[in-house]
């Protein structure tokens, strides 16, 4: 973890990226890019909007949740790191995708994240999660009911906001519209960088808020507004 509490005691918006970087993540685009390479310009381009965005840098944190790669399981990747902290590397693809198992990391990420800042005294607003995956879930049938109700019932007690994205035609697409109450949005090889960038921008809109304010985001139909 991290975190500087002490020297940037500002209010924060914890964000959890679950991201599947599974062996399907190895296809190759109309571009020549594969999915994991357009994955990890995405992230080079969030770090770039975050570090643009005075704001964002001192009130953003982001944590990393891999489904798949090279150990084929779900694990924590980086812990809650403040935005100026915050530095992209590269994700390799490798396995199957346990995002049962990689939502349920995600959620405990989010409840962490909430009982640090409160024994720290810092006000935050909801938590984000984004999930993002280009197939279906290898995770246990069971497994997987388990881990979407308890992503919709996080939503309904307001503990987390989660959107989740479907990369590159995802087929995966209906499984993710089961935990959220958020269609799932399709992203295609050529919005990975401008979506990155919305994502900086609309954490950066959030955190100027209060918790409990209705904030409208960048315009990116089906998410524009969102209650903080």
């Amino acid at each position: 973890m991290t975190v500087d509490y002490v020297n940037n005691p500002n209010q924060r918006t914890p964000c959890v990226l679950v991201l599947d970087a599974s062996y399907s993540m190895s296809t190759k685009t109309s571009s020549g890019k594969t999915r994991i390479q357009l994955l990890n310009e995405g992230l080079k381009e969030f770090e770039k909007a975050l570090r643009s965005d005075s704001t964002a840098l001192t009130r953003v944190q982001v944590s990393i949740v891999l489904v798949g790669g090279p150990n084929s399981t779900a694990e924590l990747l980086m812990d809650w790191t403040d935005a100026n902290y915050f530095t992209a590397f590269k994700l390799k693809e490798g396995g199957n995708t346990p995002l049962a198992e990689g939502l349920e990391l995600g959620l405990n990420l989010v409840e962490t994240a909430k009982s640090n800042l409160n024994q720290s005294g810092l006000s935050y607003t909801r938590p984000w999660m984004l999930v993002m995956s280009d197939g279906e879930p290898t995770s246990l049938q069971s497994d997987w009911k388990t881990a979407a109700e308890k992503c919709k019932q996080a939503i309904t007690n307001k503990k987390v906001m989660i959107f989740p994205i479907g990369i590159d035609s995802a087929s995966g697409g209906k499984r993710l519209d089961e935990i959220s109450d958020r269609p799932c949005i399709d992203m295609q090889e050529t919005k990975f960088n401008e979506f990155f960038v919305w994502l900086s921008e609309s954490l950066s809109a959030v955190t100027r808020s209060r918790p409990g304010d209705t904030v409208e985001l960048p315009d990116t139909d089906p998410w524009r507004h969102v209650g903080i």
